[in-house]
């Protein structure tokens, strides 16, 4: 009898819930409203941001084909060929968007730093990007006197730790190689703008390494030629000389000497966050 007192005291009565619920309904319908206005009126207070992307292949290997028989020769001199693979290439290039040298390098470009850093609001009807009025004049392009003595104007490595984490997505897929590079900002136009930037500077920051790391080659090669009496030697210093000749009008010839766009960026009419309906939706849930 113990036992089924026991078991009786601690089942569940449903009818008792359900009066329960039914009793308490007016707070629970008031209740559920008011945390659904506050999730309305917090999804509506948050900013529209909008994501940019390309689809990217790296130049094929065989665009250096030619070079690639006087790899050994320039290996046992001492010279750098511009590597052949395009795993090579793409985790070069990567590497370099991904770095904050690059960064340094992106905002000297007009309105990059601010743009990355204190973007205020994005007008549709204007297509303009506000910033913080205290911080920065976008009328002279230029840090206000404040933020400079208070040491507000942020550095690169503060543009870098931003642009790394919350707008740059890049990623390569292992199957076709191809790479996929995302942009995200208040400023669709922005989102574009740099997207393009980083496309075109990448290219160029490989282009001209290539092409200096060529000059130096050549210019070694040059004196050794005519330090050398030796024929044989003289043979392979032709061949690595015609290698480099080669390497400086592959650079010269592309403006896309890395990277190709099959797909290239593009203004971003529709919103990439925040999903205004899903957060109305789970405040009303867990309401």
């Amino acid at each position: 009898m113990n036992e089924k007192d026991t078991f009786y005291e601690n089942e569940i009565d449903l009818k008792e819930i359900s009066r329960i619920l039914w009793n308490s309904k007016k707070f629970i319908l008031f209740f559920t409203l008011a945390i659904s206005t506050l999730s309305i009126l917090y999804s509506l207070s948050l900013t529209n941001y909008y994501k940019s992307q390309s689809l990217l292949v790296t130049r094929s290997q065989s665009d250096n084909q030619n070079l690639s028989q006087y790899r050994g020769l320039a290996s046992m001199a001492g010279i750098t060929l511009p590597s052949s693979s395009s795993k090579d290439k793409t985790a070069q290039i990567i590497e370099l968007i991904k770095s904050r040298e690059f960064v340094k390098h992106l905002i000297e470009f007009e309105d990059v730093l601010p743009s990355i850093m204190i973007p205020k609001s994005f007008d549709e009807s204007t297509s303009k990007l506000s910033f913080d009025k205290n911080l920065y004049d976008a009328k002279t392009k230029s840090w206000k006197k404040e933020a400079i003595n208070k040491g507000l104007v942020p550095s690169y490595l503060d543009a870098h730790e931003e642009y790394k984490n919350n707008i740059l997505s890049i990623s390569q897929d292992k199957i076709t190689g191809f790479t996929t590079i995302k942009i995200e900002h208040i400023s669709p136009i922005f989102a574009h703008d740099l997207l393009e930037l980083i496309i075109r500077e990448s290219n160029e920051l490989i282009r001209r390494k290539d092409m200096h790391d060529s000059e130096k080659a050549l210019e070694f090669l040059s004196e050794e030629l005519i330090s050398t009496p030796f024929t044989e030697i003289k043979s392979s210093i032709n061949s690595l000389i015609q290698a480099q000749i080669e390497t400086q009008m592959i650079t010269s010839i592309n403006d896309d000497y890395i990277l190709l766009a099959i797909e290239p960026p593009y203004v971003p009419e529709k919103k990439s966050k925040p999903n205004r309906a899903l957060i109305c939706l789970l405040g009303s849930i867990i309401g």
